[in-house]
């Protein structure tokens, strides 16, 4: 078995993904991406144009398969949503499945092995059809005690068909007979941690997929310290002094601008990172309202490239402190902070002691009021 899977994993063969979206985008963009070897990064495979609800991908797997994702934009570049699949020879389909279940994909002996197992599956669809029927039902209704009480059954709904998708890939994952479905149902998330490291080594699986598994080890490895790191970068804990290169060229120092301010908001966010550009507005305004109380703000970005960073950092127009090393997730920046994903902050005092974590939005504005409002 593992010698007629390694000639299939290892020649080169045409895929074609075809697209019938039509319910949802009429016409936009279609991109296909995978992830790379940095926790939280992914590359661009390629796009094509949507026209009258249809696109279609074509070209040859002459590298290792793996999961892919393929996001849906419309005419106005906004995210209609995205489907994750295994990309490998032969015809993917993407179709559009509701408002709540989003896009689908089918085709494919190992998609039908590690995805649509869990997808058509009965359980599965049952819960799908009672969690858009919850959320349906949510749309309609102003803010209130009935509203809240739909919200909380569509937390649980949401969360049984995680624990059904995640108990068929974990199934798949630990299951004899064919290593290539059980490395891509681990890749989508079916054993994690030392778990999923230590059956990738069972299954010899390097010397099946060496880039696909190389990258997952990689991501895993790294995901696994920040992990460890970030059970200590609590409430009331102390950050450590770090020093970066700004965008400007000069190089800033944490201890600096804690020096320099009462409170400082330690930023981690990434040009490709949708929601972390999304919240500049509210730093804005952070800054233009207590700016001259004693706040500021010290970023790091997580890109790897400088162009993109720059280009961003233009596009927001931001004014505070802005760093980065071109690490990424290697970086020893995020490391040190634990940092498994982004958007990511922590509001620090001027000794550097951590008073809030993951705050955003009003709950930001509502804290700095509460640290800085009589100042």
């Amino acid at each position: 078995m593992a010698g007629s899977t390694v000639g299939l994993a290892a020649q080169s063969a045409d895929y074609a993904i075809v697209g019938e979206v039509g319910d949802a985008v009429e016409q936009g963009e279609a991109v296909l991406s995978r992830s790379t070897a940095v926790l939280g990064s992914s590359a661009e495979v390629a796009r094509v144009p949507i026209a009258d609800g249809r696109f279609r991908f074509e070209g040859e797997v002459t590298d290792d398969m793996g999961r892919v994702s393929l996001s849906v934009r419309d005419a106005d570049d906004n995210s209609k949503g995205s489907a994750q699949f295994i990309l490998e020879p032969g015809e993917i389909r993407i179709s559009h499945a509701g408002r709540v279940a989003g896009f689908a994909a089918s085709g494919g002996p190992y998609n039908d092995k590690v995805v649509s197992v869990w997808w058509n599956s009965e359980e599965y669809q049952a819960v799908l059809a009672d969690y858009a029927e919850v959320m349906d039902a949510k749309a309609d209704l102003e803010e209130g005690p009935e509203r809240e009480a739909l919200t909380e059954e569509a937390v649980r709904l949401y969360n049984e068909l995680n624990g059904i998708r995640g108990a068929a890939l974990r199934k798949v994952a630990l299951a004899d007979g064919d290593p290539l479905a059980s490395i891509f149902a681990i890749e989508m998330g079916g054993l994690g941690r030392t778990e999923a490291l230590n059956r990738l080594d069972q299954l010899r699986a390097t010397e099946l997929l060496p880039a696909t598994v190389a990258a997952m080890r990689s991501r895993i490895e790294t995901g696994i310290r920040m992990s460890d790191t970030a059970k200590t970068v609590q409430v009331g804990s102390e950050v450590k002094d770090f020093s970066a290169p700004g965008i400007d060229g000069e190089t800033y120092h944490l201890g600096d601008a804690l020096a320099d301010n009462e409170i400082l908001l330690i930023e981690f966010w990434a040009s490709w990172c949708g929601p972390c550009r999304t919240e500049v507005p509210t730093l804005k305004a952070a800054v233009e309202q207590y700016g001259e109380r004693g706040f500021d703000i010290f970023a790091f970005s997580l890109d790897d490239d400088r162009e993109d960073w720059v280009e961003a950092s233009d596009e927001d127009g931001i004014t505070w402190i802005n760093t980065s090393d071109l690490g990424a997730y290697d970086s020893p920046v995020p490391a040190q902070f634990g940092v498994l994903a982004i958007p990511m902050n922590v509001l620090v005092d001027s000794d550097g002691v951590i008073l809030a974590k993951y705050i955003r939005g009003e709950d930001l504005l509502a804290k700095l009021d509460e640290l800085l409002g009589d100042v």
